[in-house]
Formats: C-alpha cells, structure tokens, sequence
C-alpha cells in the first residue's frame, strides 16, 4: 500500500451497529497511532507500522477467530487495502490530515487569471450588496474555471442573500461535486434547507459537518437547534452543550452569547413541558449550570 489513495475510497457518514469486523478493528487500534500526525507525508510514511501493529493486537486479542484472515500473502495485502479504506471513516485524525490537503487545493484563487478578475469584481458587488451584478460575474468565473469552488460558494452565498434559496442549493452542490468536504458549502447547505423547514435534510449536513470538522462548534450548534425543533430533546441538548464548551474553550463572546442564549430558551420549554430532570441530567454531564433566578446559563 504505497499510495494515500485507499484511504478515500469509503466515505461513511454512519455505521450500523453490528459486530466488528477484523478490519474495523484493526482500523480502530490504528487510529491512536496517527492522532500526533500533523503532516499528509507524516501519515503516507507511517501507515503501514501503524496498522502492523493495530494488526498485531487485533490477533493477540482474537488469534483463534482472526488468523485464518492471515494465512497468506494475499491475505495479508487484501487486509492493508480493506483497513487503509476503513481508516477515513474510523480515524478522525486521518480525516483531519486529508482535509487539510483538500483544502488548501481548493480553497485558493483559479489558476487562470481572467477568472480570478471576475472572482475579485463580483466580490466588490458582493459587498456592496449588489448581488445581482455579483452573481453575474460570478458565474463568468466558473464559466471559465469549471472547478473554481471558491467562485461556485461566492454565486451560492448571492443567491442566498436575495432569498433565492434553490438557485444557492444548486451552486452550493455544484462546489460540494468538486469538493465534498467544503466547509463553506456543507454549512451553508444545513442553514438553506433550516430557512426551507426541511428539517430532516438540514440535520443531514449539519451531522455530516460534525462528522468532518469534530473539532469546530458550528455543525453541534446548528444540529441542536435542528434537534430541537424535531423535539429529539436528548440529543438536541447534548449538541448544543458541546457547542457552548468550544466556544467557551476559545472565548468566542459573541458565540458564547447565542449559545447561552439557546440554551435558556431550551431550559425554558423543557421546564414548561416538566421535563426538567431530562435538562438536568443532560446539563450534569457537561458540567452546564442554570441561573433559576436570572434563567441564564453561566
């Protein structure tokens, strides 16, 4: 396995609960081994001790049920393959390394320079507010650079501005077809369908943010609120308390503040509903603490 190329073979966004397979199990011993890794090369030269000794555990643990697997050199090969495909979908870590790469070979000016020229003019109208011109130009820039996903976010953030909420949807998917782990797109796309009160499609993208970006508060936040409105009361306050410690955790005040803000307005319905103990519970696990008095959290 010489090549990065088998990690990105298998895009899970969810996995059944069932019985784990020898190479998930691999594929999850090996995830430790790449969490230090700070490097797309770093990963490519240590993928194949990682996942040595990920197998060498797996088979002290289970030698009876697990070595048939092993038996040959086929089957050794067939293994690495099968667990490098595993580790994007087990390995936050490994994800995280193939993210960065794409993003910086994405998220960059075109190489060719008339299309960056519409890019620059229709962000001039963008912030004027003159959507209108700005997606004219916009739409120049792809034009002449089909895979300018920075210009194909641009157009879709236009089309959202003028309540154009599908012609934002179809820009947005166009940049997600280049790019599928666009920060930018996926985020946007979760907010678009919340505007259109489809709930269930909006909870899609915002999960699948989270699933990428574990690490940003954002997805957590706007899938609580998601849960919320679907009345998944649990799940929707474990999200969003995840979301409140982040942005506590970077002292981001003014996120801090709509964190806070929600987390009343959710303590509120639940204390009319008398499921506070359900609040509660929830808020003891993330160590969250309610001002009765003021009803604000602190």
């Amino acid at each position: 396995m010489k090549h990065l190329k088998v990690f990105i073979i298998v895009f899970l966004l969810a996995t059944c609960i069932k019985a784990q397979t020898f190479y998930e199990k691999v594929a999850i011993k090996s995830c430790d081994c790449f969490s230090s890794l700070e490097t797309l090369q770093e990963l490519e030269d240590s993928v194949v001790d990682c996942v040595s000794v990920a197998m060498s555990r797996v088979l002290n643990e289970n030698p009876a049920d697990e070595m048939e697997i092993l038996n040959t050199v086929d089957g050794v090969n067939v293994a690495f393959e099968e667990v490098g495909k595993l580790l994007y979908s087990y390995c936050y870590s490994v994800r995280r390394l193939i993210i960065n790469e794409k993003e910086s070979e994405f998220y960059q000016l075109s190489s060719n320079q008339k299309a960056n020229e519409h890019y620059s003019t229709g962000n001039y109208f963008m912030d004027k507010g003159d959507y209108k011109k700005s997606i004219s130009e916009f739409k120049k820039a792809v034009k002449i650079d089909k895979n300018f996903v920075l210009a194909y976010d641009h157009l879709a953030i236009s089309y959202r501005r003028l309540e154009k909420f599908k012609q934002a949807l179809k820009y947005y998917q166009k940049s997600m077809d280049i790019y599928p782990e666009g920060y930018l797109a996926i985020l946007n796309t979760a907010v678009i369908y919340s505007f259109m009160n489809d709930y269930d499609k909006s909870l899609n993208y915002y999960n699948f943010l989270t699933y990428l970006y574990a690490d940003d508060p954002e997805g957590y936040f706007g899938a609580g609120k998601i849960l919320f409105l679907k009345s998944d009361y649990k799940n929707a306050l474990e999200n969003v308390f995840i979301a409140h410690i982040m942005y506590v955790n970077t002292n981001n005040t003014d996120y801090i503040k709509d964190s806070e803000y929600l987390i009343s307005l959710m303590y509120k319905e639940l204390k009319e509903k008398g499921m506070l103990d359900l609040f509660n519970e929830v808020a003891e696990k993330f160590n969250i603490k309610i001002n009765e008095d003021e009803n604000q959290n602190q």
